[in-house]
Formats: C-alpha cells, structure tokens, sequence
C-alpha cells in the first residue's frame, strides 16, 4: 500500500508559486487505495509456433478469445544520417515490446524498407529478429537523386495497428555525379532557399496545464513557437487585458518553447501581442472555462507533487464528493486515489518508487468518473543504467589503432549485460540528436516531431528535466493507441511471423475452379534447420505455411498431389509481402549545407564500387520516344503513338528485388499497387487511365497469349528475367492499355507440369560485415576517406559488463564521434557517446 500526503503548498515551482501567493491548501490525511495493474505478458509461441507444417486462411479474423492484443516497436541504429551515393547505410535492428524496453521474441521477421520522398520503395530487406535483435544494410546505388529518403521498419503484426508503431527516420543522400541531381550543390547561393515553404507562415499555440484555463484559478500556460519548416523560434510576447494592462509576458527558448503563468478572471477578454525576432504577431488564448477544475504538477527522483484546484462554481458542485486521480502508463492504471474535495485547493504528494520509465499520465476525474484534466510526465524509474565508452587516447594519427573499452554498470555500480551496436563516424557529419533511449521512451509515445530528442537524456544537460516537462506540456500523448488493447472486437488482419510466410493457391487446370484438400509439398535444400514441410489447401484451394528460414536467394519446390498421390492442379504462389502503404515522414524541404555537400561528392569516389568518370550510364534502364510503333494483340493493333516505352534490361544488380511486382513498382514510371480490394487479387501493379487504376496486359517470350489473370508471374524473381518493356499503348477506337512484355529464361518457363513450381525466392537478408582495414603491418594503400570509420551492429559486455572494441582510423584529419545505443538483459534501453581527435 502506497501513502498520499496532503500539505500546505509550498514552493513547487517558481512560476506558478508566484503567481498563487501564500494561497493554503488544508491538512487531512487520507488513505489511498493503490492498484496495481500486473504487466500483462503475451505468449505466443504455443498459438505460431511451426512444427513441420502449418495451414491458415490469410482472411482478416475477429480477435479470438485467448489472443490478447499487444504492441511491439522497433528501432533501428544507423551509423549516420548523410552519405553520398555508392555508400552504404548500415543498421543494427531492435524489437521491443510495446510498454517496455524489453527486447521481445514475439515476431521474427522485421521489413526494413529505403522510400523516397514520394513514398515508392526503393530497397527493402527482410531481417531476421533473434531474441529482438537483428541486423542489415542498404547499399546507396549510383542512380537515385541528391535528396531526403526515409527508411521504415514494420513486423508483420505491427500492419494491423496502421503506422502508428512503424519505426521511420529521414536520412540525406548527396549525388553530385548525376546531372542536375543536386540542386543546391549548383545553386550554392541559394541553399537557404524556401521557396518550397510559399503559403506557409509562423505561428504560436498556447497549452494550459491540465488542458483548460479556468476563471479564478491561477494555471501555468505552456506555447510552442514554429516557423515555416516546424522549426521553433525565438518569440517574445505580452497578455494584454480589455483595459490595456499587462498580465503576463513571455519569452521562448532557443527551441521556440516556454511557460508563463496566467489567473483568467470573469468576464474578462484577454489579447496576446508579440514578434519573432523583428517580426509582430497577434494570437488568442484558448477558451477560458467559467467553472473547472485544474492541475499542477512537478515531480522530482521519488515522488508526484499534485495541485488541485477548483474554481467557486464548481466547488459548490463538488464540495465534499469524491474525485479521483489516476496515473496510467502504456495503458494500465499503475496508481489511484479518492479525494473527498473539502477544499477548493489540496496538495496531493505520492511516491514513484516501482513506477515504470518512461511517460506517465496523470488524469483527474470528478465525481462521475468524467476526465477534466490530464498531464503528463516522465518518471525516471529505479533501473538508472550508465554506459560509459573510454578511448586509450584522446588525440590519434591518420590510420593508427584505436582500443575502445564499453563498460555499463547500475546505479550501484554493478556490471550490466548489455547487447548494443556501435558506430565511429567523422564529426563532417552532423548529429541526428537521436537514439534508442530517446525514441522508444519518448518519441514513440508523444504526438509530432520531437527535434533533438536525445537532449533529454544526456546527463551533461543539466536543464535537461526541465525541458522534456515542457516538451511534455506542448506535445500530446499518444494515449489513443493504448486504448486499442481494451478494443475486443479490433480485427486482425496479420499475425506475428514465426518465419518466412508462403502463401498461394490450387486451381484446376482448365477452369477458375479451386481444388481444396491438395496436399502441398515444399522443399527447401539450403533452408536453415528444416526442409521438408507440406500442408493441405483449404475449401477455397489456398494454402499457407509459415516459419520457413532461409537466407539469400535460394531454389524452392513445391508440388501439388490429390490424396491419391497423383499430381494435379494449377499451382500457383503469391507474392510474398507487399510493401505497407503508409504516409512517409515529412521530407525537409530545404538540402543540406554546401560544404557539407561539397565534402561528401569529394569521398563518393572512394566509397563507390563502380567508376564512372565524371558521369554514370543508367544501363538499367533505356527510355525510348521514337516514332509511333505498331503492336499487335489478338486481332487488335495498337500503336505506341509517341509514347516513350521504357526497356529494363535485367542484371545482376536487379537480383536484389523481391520479384517483378516489387521490380515494377520501383523502376516503372506510372506504376503503383493495385488496390485492396480489386476483383482479381491484391497482386501485382496499375497504371492510371481517365483518372482510375487499370491492370496491364501480359506479353510473355513475344507469345501472342495475354496472361492477365496469371498472378503468379509477379512473384518471378529477377534472375529469371532477362528483359522487361513497359509500353503505353492506344487502340483504334482510343483505348489506352499498357503492355508489360516479358523476355523470360528457359528455367523460368514451366511448361505443361503446372502442378509442379520451381522457384528462386529471396529470405532473409545476409547482413554484410563492414569493411574495418588493418594498417598493422605498413603497406602501399590507395588513399582512406572512410566517413563512418568503424561501425559493429553486434557488441555484447561480458559478466564484467564490459566490451574492447578496436579499429583503424582513416586519413582524414578531423574530430570523430562514437555513439552506441543498447539494451540490457533487463530490458532497460540506453545510449552513449563518446569523441576523439585524428590529427
């Protein structure tokens, strides 16, 4: 049982105890009833697990009794934020679950996906997740344009939720080899430019504390300043009364936030006056409510200090009933108190010990059980982790050794377990401010954009509590999401992957009729542990098996036969995983500093596998606007009418794609994913034509034959592939169609054995090493411009809590940063950084 302490109101906090005087509260003790909630542990493995073959309908289910919804997030370390093209974005992934740091066993199969600023997917990966770890790497291809991409990451289980725990982070990449690819490289007077931002202006909001201003009651207003790009700003500013006094003033931080405290009284009308920098603005308060109630808070390392306040009307309504104040965190109710209102104003003290890390909220409900205020605040926890990184030296030369030693300890100083990824990169390269600390406790949880998170948590910081209770003032809470756990009839459209998941279909051969009750066999000869599964297909002739384990590229069969034996059907599979269709992060719509773009096109020739020269040839791809072309389909002919047809021929460096429908959708110009619910299926891709999507037509090895309704030539692997032509066509009567014409390998081709497939399917991601040289023993070596110089998604502290760590420098001269983000075998996050010097 916890205790709750009332006092007489002191000195919370200087602004608001300026402005409520000596104002009493009445001492009365009173005993609180404290629930505790018991964490609610999901266990699935019994529900997915795989034991040699599995079947299920892929149709989107009510939640079943027995099945409880949870919440997973995701995060990703990357070695830095810009790179230039030829470069390579590494990344060590984590999955956790949703309402702790924990690292969770609850999905194996992570989608890491690179998307451009117009939301099409360029790369994407499948990681595989061991004990919420796992690892990977985008290489930056020489084609793509100067910009801002962002890279996604998703389990399976988190697409039933939307984006709302979809982990995404902007990155810049410079191409300065490229025509016209970089705009502000070629317009250097012009890399401030805001053009984009026309229509756009500034502007302040304003928060009271606890949600409302309440006349009578003195409250701390909380604003937020933000510029055309959603930068804050510096702003100054007056509360002025209908007689022209001033009531408050305000000033803003650096970060364009700050608090000032107001005491609204009746029938008054209040303006607010003030400028950004030179700039004059005008704004409103919010409404001001005639009778409420209202909250203060502050917290310090071991206890909540809570004002509550009710203004005459409303005392009069609640004078000796019974209110309530409850805290919750990640959806459960970790604390709650009764409070008879005696008092228009009491001062409610309880402790945090056995709290959560992490964003609480703190809601005041009256006698009905009505919400009427809300506040949130971060409570630090009793786990205080310190990770320390030590260098040997603090100055070294071009290509000498450098040792590191981790070390993480609790508050006690005992050793810590903990399995972190690290990178050292040229300080040339800004700091994102972000990390794993400050993402899953903090930006996960709140509304908006949060700028430079990690401020909050560096301990160098000393205003740094301070701060994050006002980012917490200004920001919203996510809170909605945690209501979706009590949702019972939520519908579940993916479950968490145990595995690789393939799915497809039994039809008979001369007629769109299902086979049900086939038996499938699939057979993988370079799979990791298992190789031999089967499954049955069900009355609509799917079939499905899951917790397949293969890495790379790897040959697949898999057959159909009646319980007979004898072979039979039309067998066919579907593509594997479509991309998630969300909104992207919002790019910045400015570059990057000039000389920071200038620096990175000097190192691309270094970093880049192929040389080009001074300009590069996109072989992949030939664009044709040659005169109108004639194609016969049928007994139809259609011509090309100047159109430009696009001509991909298929190399190695296409194998990377999913298949042809991913393949498509990212080198295609006009393609994009046919909509849910189309008649045909949810494979493949559309064109728009008058304004709708519309399916192409199939053209394969020149045959005559369309094969529209065969699907699963989407799911062809490139390997199999050796020309793509995508045409936009018109018919006599002005009909428009698009052609994709297929140039296919014999092995492709499978001939009349329709129930038999055999296939190339991509797995897992084989995750590449980075490239750290030994200049141990001196030796000829063309010249070192390595901006990330060493990067290990895969550091663990042995029962000392330590790790040594040790890599070469290159021959740039300049300062270098090292970050490393983690999580304790206690499921505690944390995150540290550390610098040197090459000169």
């Amino acid at each position: 049982m916890m205790s709750l302490r009332y006092s007489n109101i002191s000195c919370i906090d200087d602004v608001f105890c300026r402005a409520v005087y000596a104002r009493k509260a009445v001492l009365f003790h009173r005993k609180i009833n404290m629930d505790f909630k018991k964490y609610l542990l999901l266990t699935l493995l019994n529900v997915f697990a795989f034991c040699g073959f599995a079947q299920q309908k892929t149709v989107p289910a009510i939640a079943k009794p027995g099945i409880k919804l949870f919440f997973e997030k995701s995060y990703l370390q990357l070695d830095r934020s810009y790179y230039s093209t030829g470069e390579t974005v590494w990344f060590s992934a984590y999955l956790v679950n949703g309402k702790s740091t924990s690292l969770t066993a609850t999905s194996n199969n992570l989608y890491v996906e690179l998307v451009s600023s117009k939301s099409v997917v360029l790369d994407s990966k499948i990681i595989r997740i061991d004990g919420g770890l796992g690892k990977g790497d985008f290489e930056l291809k020489d084609s793509i344009p100067s910009g801002w991409y962002n890279i996604r990451a998703y389990t399976s289980w988190m697409r039933n939720f939307g984006n709302d725990f979809v982990f995404q982070k902007r990155i810049y990449v410079s191409n300065n080899i490229v025509e016209n690819a970089s705009y502000f490289t070629r317009n250097a007077e012009k890399k401030n430019d805001v053009t984009a931002t026309a229509g756009k202006t500034k502007s302040i909001a304003f928060f009271p504390e606890g949600g409302s201003l309440v006349e009578g009651i003195t409250s701390v207003v909380a604003f937020k300043t933000n510029d055309e790009l959603g930068n804050g700003l510096k702003a100054t500013g007056s509360i002025i009364s209908s007689k022209g006094d001033t009531i408050a003033t305000f000033n803003s931080t650096e970060a364009g936030m700050g608090i000032f405290a107001l005491t609204p009284q009746p029938d008054e009308k209040y303006r607010v006056t003030g400028q950004y920098d030179q700039e004059k603005f005008a704004a409103t308060l919010p409404v001001i409510l005639g009778k409420g109630l209202s909250l203060h808070v502050t917290t310090d390392s071991a206890n909540i200090k809570a004002v509550i306040s009710a203004n005459a009307p409303i005392f009069t309504e609640l004078k000796d009933k019974t209110i309530t104040i409850m805290v919750k965190h990640g959806g459960d109710v970790i604390y709650s108190g009764a409070i008879k209102l005696i008092k228009p104003t009491v001062l409610v003290t309880f402790p945090t010990k056995g709290f959560a890390r992490g964003i609480s909220a703190i809601t005041l409900l009256d006698d009905q059980g009505r919400p009427n205020c809300e506040r949130l605040v971060f409570i630090q926890g009793d786990e205080n982790i310190n990770m320390a990184i030590t260098a040997d030296k603090t100055t070294y030369k071009p290509r000498e050794k450098v040792t590191l030693k981790v070390k993480t300890s609790n508050a006690l100083g005992q050793p810590v377990k903990t399995s972190l990824s690290l990178a050292a990169v040229d300080e040339m390269i800004p700091d994102d401010g972000q990390n794993i600390m400050a993402y899953l406790l903090l930006q996960s949880e709140i509304k908006g954009e949060v700028k430079n998170a990690a401020q909050y948590f560096d301990l160098s910081n000393p205003s740094r509590l301070k701060q994050l209770d006002l980012l917490l003032l200004t920001q919203g809470w996510r809170d909605y999401l945690w209501k979706k756990l009590a949702d019972s009839s939520i519908k579940i459209s993916y479950m968490p992957e145990p595995g690789i998941t393939i799915k497809g279909s039994v039809r008979e051969k001369l007629a769109n009729k299902p086979l049900a009750n086939m038996n499938i066999t699939l057979f993988g000869s370079n799979f990791t542990g298992d190789k031999l599964f089967t499954t049955k297909t069900d009355q609509e002739g799917n079939y499905f098996l899951d917790g397949l384990k293969w890495f790379g590229n790897q040959s697949i069969k898999i057959s159909s036969k009646d319980d007979k034996g004898k072979k039979g059907g039309w067998l066919q599979i579907d593509t594997l995983i479509k991309p998630l269709n969300l909104a992207s992060l919002k790019m910045p719509q400015t570059g990057i500093p000039n000389p920071l773009n200038v620096e990175l096109g000097k190192r691309m020739d270094y970093n880049r596998t192929y040389k080009f020269g001074d300009s590069i040839t996109l072989s992949e791809v030939e664009i044709k606007a040659a005169k109108s072309r004639q194609v016969n389909l049928f007994e139809e002919t259609l011509t090309s009418f100047g159109y430009p047809e696009q001509v991909f021929n298929i190399t190695a460096a296409d194998y990377s794609y999913k298949g042809l429908e991913h393949f498509l959708l990212t080198k295609a110009n006009g393609a994009m994913p046919v909509d849910d619910t189309d008649s045909i299926g949810n494979e493949g891709v559309a064109f728009i034509i008058e304004g709708k999507k519309v399916r192409p037509r199939i053209k394969v090895n020149n045959r005559e034959e369309l094969v529209t309704e065969r699907l699963d030539y989407y799911s062809l692997t490139m390997d199999q592939i050796s020309q793509v032509k995508v045409q936009h066509l018109i018919g006599r009567s002005n009909n428009e169609v698009y052609l994709i014409s297929l140039v296919l390998k014999d092995e492709a081709l499978r001939g009349a054995n329709l129930n038999l497939l055999n296939v190339n399917l991509n797995g897992y991601y084989n995750a590449r090493t980075f490239y750290s040289p030994n200049y141990a023993n001196p030796a000829t070596q063309s010249k070192d411009l390595r901006t990330t110089i060493f990067w290990n998604p895969g550091v663990k502290t042995n029962e000392n809590g330590e790790a040594t760590i040790t890599f070469y420098n290159s021959d740039n001269k300049s300062n270098v940063r090292i970050k490393a983000d983690g999580i304790t075998d206690k499921g505690v996050a944390v995150a540290a950084k550390a610098s040197y010097k090459i000169q």
